[in-house]
This record gives C-alpha cells, structure tokens and sequence, in this order.
C-alpha cells in the first residue's frame, strides 16, 4: 500500500514540479511558500480513493450481529459463521449469506454493486430498489445496518 500510495503521489509531484520549475520565472518568494503547500497536500491526498478501494477488496466473514430489543440497550455479539461477503473489482458484492438481514445463514446467496468511494452497496435481492446501505470500515471491520424495527446491524472482518 505505501509503495502504491508514493507512486501516486510521485507522479504527481513530478508533474508538478516540472510544472513548477517551468513557471519559475519571476515569482517571488511568498509565492514560492505558498506553491510548496500546495504540493505537499497533493502529496498527502492524491490517492486516498484508490487506498480506500484497496482495503476494501477481498473477502470479509461475519464475526458479529447487533439487535437491539427496543431500548437503545443493544450491542454487538460475537457470532460464530460461514457467512462471507466478497467486494470485487469490477463493482459487484457477492455473499454466500442474505445481504439483507443480521441472521448468520448461508441458505441463499445475494449479490449487489457497491461504491468504495461513498461507502454504500446496493442488492435488489432484498426487494429495496436502489435502497443503500452505508458501510464503515474500522480497522480490518466493515460494519453496516439492515433496515428492521429496531437498530439491527452486522459486522465483518477482513480475511
């Protein structure tokens, strides 16, 4: 990854910098500070979308579900499954378990297309049309919420 994200970031302060070099002429040196902060941010942020996209991609198993009873009081348990949901490189999520709710079976398959960039996937499979569900990741954990009377979620963990 960090090979990766210099290799972006060389690229583009390279660009820049011939960029730079070639408009020198004349500029003072207040202009030059502000030149150098701007090329140390694209430096820091010109490839976040394709880090993010890789830490996405892979197979995650469902390790833990969230139901709440009602009162606020729910929290997340471990649970022991096969379920394992797998985010492809062409844009398309594929599990051997239903997107769709927090059970941990792996009776029925779902599929859907997913946006590394907003953090959301879509599946028609659970009769919501173009319905989102967001996602986070935090750490090797992707958790995101099903729709259900009360806070119902799932968590996974990359494998």
């Amino acid at each position: 990854m960090l090979i990766l994200s210099f290799w972006c970031n060389f690229k583009v302060i390279h660009a820049t910098f011939l960029r730079f070099l070639y408009l020198q002429i004349r500029i003072s040196p207040k202009m030059k500070n502000k030149i150098i902060l701007i090329l140390i941010t694209i430096f820091l942020f010109s490839c976040d979308k394709d880090e993010s996209e890789a830490e996405l991609l892979g197979s995650w198993r469902m390790v833990a579900r969230l139901s709440d009873p009602g009162d606020g009081s729910g929290v997340f348990t471990a649970v022991a499954s096969d379920q394992i949901i797998t985010f492809n490189n062409d844009g398309t999520i594929i599990s051997n378990g239903s997107l769709c709710d927090i059970f941990e079976n792996t009776l029925e398959s779902t599929s859907g297309t997913y946006s590394a960039e907003d953090m959301f996937f879509i599946t028609e499979d659970c009769g919501l049309q173009d319905f989102e569900y967001q996602f986070e990741i935090d750490g090797q954990f992707l958790t995101y919420f099903v729709i259900c009377i009360e806070a119902c979620g799932v968590r996974y963990q990359k494998i």
